[in-house]
């Protein structure tokens, strides 16, 4: 498996894209904080790891949005309802949970806890006040509000700067710690805060993971991160708990039938753990629809492979994992997507990454159908050698030892019988009526298990 600085560093930037990809009106949120708030932490005497901590800490300060509160970010309302806004309040404390469990990025959790505290002591999730709050956590609470104001919003514009100084000027004292708003405002008044710009803010994720991270990084901190990753992954479906881990086992497994190399072994392994990163791009009322899905709704489903290996083709350490992740949903007879590749046009490691997909998704419940029995599952893999999948990969994959089918059955069992899907389901139903009544006009047939 690969590992060192460079590979891990790809890994944090394909975590802070993951945070971005969220196409609604949050899309560039994270990485605008981030930057305003490593600029106020070098302007206020912090030091290089400090600002470097700073900005992973506002990248990652709404990990555990993710999952919780899909509605809030999805379906964008000027004012939340209030089970809604108990979910969105809970995100400081599983943001600090996750951060927690990312090798090398662990003193950051008391930011996350805290970037909602306010200084009047008015804020959640503890109510501290005043200098209690931790002043990266203070930067943070002004630089989320000030990104925030300048970007659009549902029930507004964005605001200009005088706009934006003037709210930051009420809220000094009560939201916002004086001498952290202060420092913004003289930013401001002598216009010496940069416009937000992506090539800036790739070159500081970079400069930032450098002043973290040591010069050597164990590949189990490497798998550890691509868990977290996953794991966010998962959260956005929640039909799909230890999904991607699977299929990363199942690939490699298949590989060593193949005898392939490490090299390509590593690929599959990492791959099998972002192949679905495009998902985070997916609206949940699509993911966890139990009805058909219209044309519209489909097409969300087709773009995840290319949104996925989008954001790995713009990591020059993960470029080579974009193959895998973009064709992983190809099919033997040209019926796949997203290009319709046929036979031995598409890349051995999609063949063997759509093969393990397919049956982790057999055997897994969604929204749409229960699970099917895992010797059904194989003989399904064994009836569409030559037509869904690769001859080669699927007589591979069906020579895969038990014990490892066995073994990840009953991990799959336990991640099933842990999850909580009917409260997100139903919450879900309360905002989209269409998933619970016909199937409105337009709408495509069923498609087949392994295509969600």
């Amino acid at each position: 498996m690969d590992s060192g600085r460079a590979f891990y560093a790809g890994l944090l930037e394909a975590l802070t894209n993951v945070m971005g990809s969220a196409k609604g009106y949050l899309r560039d949120h994270g990485p605008m904080v981030a930057m305003l708030s490593s600029h106020l932490g070098r302007e206020m005497g912090l030091s290089r790891a400090e600002c470097s901590g700073l900005f992973f800490g506002a990248i990652l300060s709404d990990m555990g949005m993710v999952g919780l509160a899909e509605d809030a970010w999805e379906n964008p309302t000027p004012q939340l309802a209030p089970d809604v806004r108990q979910r969105v309040e809970l995100h400081p404390q599983r943001s600090e949970e996750r951060v927690q469990g990312v090798p090398h990025l662990q003193d950051l959790a008391p930011l996350l806890r805290h970037h909602h505290e306010w200084w009047d002591g008015g804020g959640y999730p503890d109510g501290l006040r005043a200098r209690e709050i931790p002043l990266g956590a203070r930067i943070l609470r002004l630089a989320d509000t000030v990104a925030a104001l300048g970007q659009q919003r549902p029930h507004r514009g964005p605001l200009g700067p005088q706009e934006v100084s003037e709210v930051v000027q009420r809220g000094l004292g009560k939201e916002f710690a004086p001498d952290v708003g202060e420092c913004f405002l003289a930013l401001q008044r002598a216009g010496s805060i940069p416009r937000f710009d992506w090539e800036s803010y790739r070159h500081t994720v970079l400069r930032a993971a450098e002043s973290l991270l040591p010069e050597e990084v164990s590949p189990l901190s490497t798998s550890q991160l691509l868990t977290i990753i996953a794991n966010l992954i998962d959260a956005k479906d929640p039909y799909t708990a230890g999904h991607s881990r699977r299929v990363a086992v199942l690939a490699v497994a298949v590989a060593e039938q193949l005898d392939l190399d490490a090299h390509t072994r590593s690929v599959l392994w990492a791959g099998g753990y972002l192949h679905d990163l495009g998902k985070l791009a997916v609206p949940l009322r699509v993911l966890a629809k139990s009805g058909r899905l219209t044309d519209e709704e489909f097409a969300f489903i087709r773009a995840h492979p290319s949104d996925g290996a989008e954001i790995l083709e713009g990591i020059p350490t993960l470029q080579h994992l974009t193959t895998g992740v973009r064709y992983h949903h190809e099919r033997w007879d040209g019926s796949g997507y997203p290009e319709g590749l046929s036979g031995d046009r598409i890349p051995l490691v999609a063949q063997i990454m759509a093969v393990c997909d397919a049956y982790d998704a057999m055997t897994s419940t969604r929204a749409y159908r229960h699970s099917r029995d895992p010797q059904v599952a194989r003989d399904e893999v064994s009836n569409q050698r030559g037509r869904h999948f690769g001859p080669e990969a699927a007589e591979a994959f069906l020579q895969v030892p038990e014990k490892i089918f066995d073994t990840l059955q009953a991990q799959h069992q336990e991640a099933e019988a842990a999850r909580d899907v009917p409260p997100r389901v139903q919450t879900l139903r309360n905002i989209d009526p269409s998933v619970l009544g016909p199937a409105p006009q337009g709408a495509t047939q069923a498609q087949p298990v392994e295509a969600r």
